[in-house]
């Protein structure tokens, strides 16, 4: 393993220290290239490339603009030895900048200023962008040759934010009779302590996300956030920026300068980040033994506080690259692709057999390109590791009916069985010959005796009253009388 230069050993103890030290991600120098000494013998080409760049080596161009680009730079002062395959240029109005990289072997490199006077634009982005509008043509010479253009700044100043956009326009410009090439801006957000400068900052990202394919923006407001230790030395926070520039490098780099056995070229990456905004490239490494813990690194650098705020979003272009050891098992294999596919946002999906996931998309906008790239290549040197190269792009809102929650239906509970005994069997028997309860008579009330009621004699004086007329009714003798009669008087004579 090469020697690792003392800035990257800060930056692997500072990372160490964050993700913890079982980690070895990033144990060698970032972008690893190969020197081709004009034979072809130095690098294998892409088998799967298409267009222009078959047959030939993926051509790279980083720029890096304003003070934070430079010293991006200077953190990869290693790798320029004999590379003909990257071009690294600084660009900045600070001539002390400019005359440090030509100290460290940085030879193409473009101060902004007049011969005499490179003293920086002072924070001043009209400076820049005038600088940058003169320049300009120059800038398109740089990138003539780029399949790929980096460009690497920091935002809220007065270079990188003026002038960062007209480098990118002229990458653009370079590029623009290539079937395959791309323009990735790189940049950050101030940090709270320069607020102030969050209004500039934001200017100068919606113009440099007008002339470049693909954007990632590295918010420094939230890396207290990240450190989450007030007693975090200040150093610590710088390197983990600086960190974070280099893991998308490195993923964007060795995505497309390594020769690849499958499926992944550079045709893909164009696929993945044309036009497709802002984005989430990233690089994760862990043991190959317990499938959680590559599962939870993902969770932790897809949803990175200082990376892209995705929740709400669907990632409509993904490209997922996974490396493991040789005998590394399908069903493992198959778990990684669709841990990343639903930290992006995509829906799950009953399949005949198993479960997978689908990009699912309701009224997306115009214009929206969904696109899926999975590569895997294994080998010696992944012994007992396996690592995920990560491209995301092209966000667009979450279907509606994704974000209500799903109302489950509970499952009614399992009768319960009861095995009656004999007596609750006589007992029910008993039960059912029972005569039917007859209703309780009420009793009747008794009623309280009143007094009689006496009538009132008539008083006297009164007139009597007149008793109607009665009809006289025959009497007929009876036997006895008729007997003792004489036949002329009723009764006996004797």
């Amino acid at each position: 393993m090469p020697d690792i230069p003392e800035k990257q050993k800060k930056i692997l103890q500072a990372y160490k220290r964050y993700v913890g030290p079982e980690s070895d991600i990033l144990q060698e120098p970032l972008i690893q290239i190969e020197a081709d000494d004009g034979s072809g013998a130095g690098r294998e080409p892409l088998i799967e490339s298409a267009g222009d760049t078959y047959g030939k080596p993926i051509r790279v161009c980083f720029a890096g603009v304003g003070t934070c680009g430079v010293n991006i730079l200077m953190s990869l002062k290693s790798q320029i030895s004999k590379n003909d395959l990257v071009d690294f240029v600084g660009i900045n109005s600070d001539g002390g900048s400019i005359r440090e990289l030509e100290k460290n072997g940085f030879q193409h490199n473009i101060g902004l200023g007049d011969d005499s006077h490179y003293l920086g634009a002072g924070g001043d982005i009209l400076i820049a962008k005038a600088q940058g509008e003169k320049h300009f043509d120059e800038f398109v010479g740089i990138f003539k040759n780029a399949d790929l253009a980096l460009v690497v700044t920091g935002m809220g100043g007065g270079t990188g934010t003026g002038a960062a956009p007209y480098v990118a326009k002229a990458a653009r410009e370079a590029q623009k009779n290539k079937r395959n090439a791309l323009t990735i801006g790189v940049t950050t957000m101030p940090n709270l302590v320069e607020s102030d400068r969050f209004e500039i900052a934001e200017q100068g990202i919606e113009e440099l996300r007008k002339h470049v394919d693909a954007l990632i923006v590295i918010d420094q407001a939230r890396i207290e956030e990240v450190l989450d230790n007030e007693d975090a030395p200040a150093d610590l926070a710088y390197e983990l920026v600086d960190l974070r520039f280099q893991t998308v490098l490195q993923s964007i780099m060795e995505t497309v300068t390594k020769y690849t056995k499958r499926n992944i070229d550079f045709a893909d990456v164009c696929s993945t980040l044309k036009n497709c905004g802002e984005a989430i490239i990233t690089t994760v490494e862990a043991g190959s033994e317990n499938i959680d813990d590559i599962k939870k690194k993902l969770a932790s650098a897809i949803n990175d506080k200082l990376l892209l705020n995705h929740n709400g979003k669907v990632a409509s272009r993904l490209l997922v690259y996974h490396f493991y050891e040789p005998g590394y098992s399908q069903k493992k294999h198959f778990e990684v692709v669709s841990e990343v596919q639903k930290l992006f946002g995509w829906t799950k999906k009953e399949g005949p057999t198993i479960a997978y996931y689908s990009c699912v998309l309701n009224n997306p906008p115009e214009g929206t390109v969904k696109f899926l790239k999975i590569g895997n290549d294994s080998g010696d040197e992944y012994k007992g590791k396996t690592k995920v190269i990560v491209m995301a792009g092209g966000f667009v809102d979450v279907p509606q009916e994704a974000l209500q929650p799903k109302i489950v239906p509970l499952a009614p509970p399992p009768p319960v069985k009861i095995q009656p005994t004999s007596s609750a069997v006589q007992q029910h028997i008993q039960n059912m010959f029972k005569p039917a309860p007859q209703p309780v008579p009420q009793p009747i009330p008794q009623h309280i005796q009143q007094p009689p009621q006496t009538m009132p004699l008539p008083v006297a004086g009164h007139a009597s009253v007149a008793s109607p007329p009665t009809r006289e009714t025959p009497v007929e003798p009876s036997f006895l009388e008729d007997f003792l009669s004489d036949g002329n008087k009723p009764g006996f004579s004797l």
